[in-house]
Order: structure tokens, then sequence, then C-alpha cells
């Protein structure tokens, strides 16, 4: 049976990294949202060159490309192999997909509580998305608010899925009854659980009033990677 983890506030440990320890163009990344034109890739490659201070033969040293490609590569003239893009994505210490997805994402993502989009996700079920995430990033960062209500209003569900997905959920305020799989746990302010998405999660007020919870996700509520 898969593994259901509660924390509660006395029980939680010192803060780790988040992120893989492979490097980062071996992580799995989120899913670019389209592929960008030649002219804007060779335009970040330069831009992020020139912030980094390094120089062509630098960079070339450092890829394995030629200074020649680079440039052209630079000026839109020429697309990189995916490769190449690899090796210039490792030269300039970034993750590979800054350069292809639509918007170009920095390495710190801030979006204020008024900026937020607020997805309807269900019946009484409402997600906050809480960052517009960073290059290579596969974490996705919710509020979510349950407001119970008859019948299934108020809770939130999560559809079983092959891999090697994860969610982590933290109470704000309010009590949750949880279901992960065949498990049962009821979560109170302060508490939070981390399980795999092999199995289907279920989470519910656990009384007539609303709750706040703040929720960490491998996939995308809004559709996608």
């Amino acid at each position: 049976m898969a593994k259901v983890r509660k924390l509660s506030p006395r029980r939680l440990r010192p803060a780790t990294r988040l992120s893989s320890a492979l490097p980062a163009e071996t992580r799995p990344a989120r899913a670019p949202a389209a592929i960008v034109e030649t002219e804007e890739l060779g335009r970040r490659i330069r831009k992020l060159r020139m912030d980094r201070r390094m120089t062509l033969k630098q960079v070339e040293r450092s890829a394995g490309l030629s200074a020649t490609h680079l440039s052209e590569i630079e000026r839109g003239r020429t697309s990189p192999t995916i490769g190449a893009l690899v090796r210039i994505a490792r030269a300039l210490e970034k993750d590979t997909s800054y350069f292809i997805e639509r918007d170009e994402r920095g390495d710190v993502a801030h979006l204020s509580r008024d900026q937020a989009v607020r997805l309807q996700h269900s019946p009484g079920v409402e997600a906050s998305v809480l960052t517009t995430g960073i290059p290579g990033s596969r974490l996705f960062a919710y509020r979510l608010l349950l407001k119970p209500g008859p019948g299934r209003t108020g809770e939130f569900s999560l559809a079983a899925e092959d891999g090697d997905g994860e969610a982590l959920y933290m109470v704000r305020s309010g009590s949750v009854i949880s279901r992960f799989g065949e498990s049962e746990i009821t979560l109170h302010p302060g508490d939070g659980v981390q399980a795999c998405t092999v199995m289907s999660h279920r989470l519910r007020p656990a009384a007539n009033e609303p709750v706040e919870l703040l929720a960490l996700f491998t996939r995308s509520l809004e559709g996608g990677a």
C-alpha cells in the first residue's frame, strides 16, 4: 500500500530543499507553453550571456561549440540542435526550458495576492494560483478554499495517475477529513500531509465551516504536465 505521511507542527523538521539533486538539465521540466521563434531564442541566449558577463569564447570552451556558431545562434540566423541547446544552457547555468518556453520566466517568481488567478476547481472549491513558476520547475502552488454545502460541494478531489507525482497539503484554518486511497486522516490547523498521486485524493471540511489550505503539486490543476 502506498504510504501517506502526516506532519503535525510539533514534529516538523528543519526545511530541506525541494529541488532534486540532479543537474538542472536532467531533471523533468515543466512542459513548455510553446516553442519560441529562432530570433527570440537567440535574444535570450545573448541576454543571459551578457548578464553573466561571459564572452563568446568562454561559452565556446564550456559548451564545446564554436564562437562563430554561437554568434549565428544569438543573431537568430540558425537554430541550435537540442543537444547544443542543452550544452549552452549548462554553460550559462540555466535550465534549458528558460530558452524555449513562450513566457520568459525569471529565477524568482512573485505574485501578489491581488494578482492571483482564481480557478473554480469544482462546486465549493476555489484554487488561487500562488506563483507563475520558474524555469524548469515542476512545482505548482495553490491556495485552496473549501466551502461546504449540499452533497459533495466543498470537496476537493484529485484523480489517481501513473508516474511519480506528489502532493503536499498544509491546513491554514478549519479542519479537514482527507482520504488518500484507503487511508483516512483528519487534519487540523497547522497540520501537513504529503502523498503520492498514484492514488486518488479527497479532502472535505470536517465541519460546516470553510477550510483554507496551501497545496503544492507536481502537476497543474489547470491541465498540462
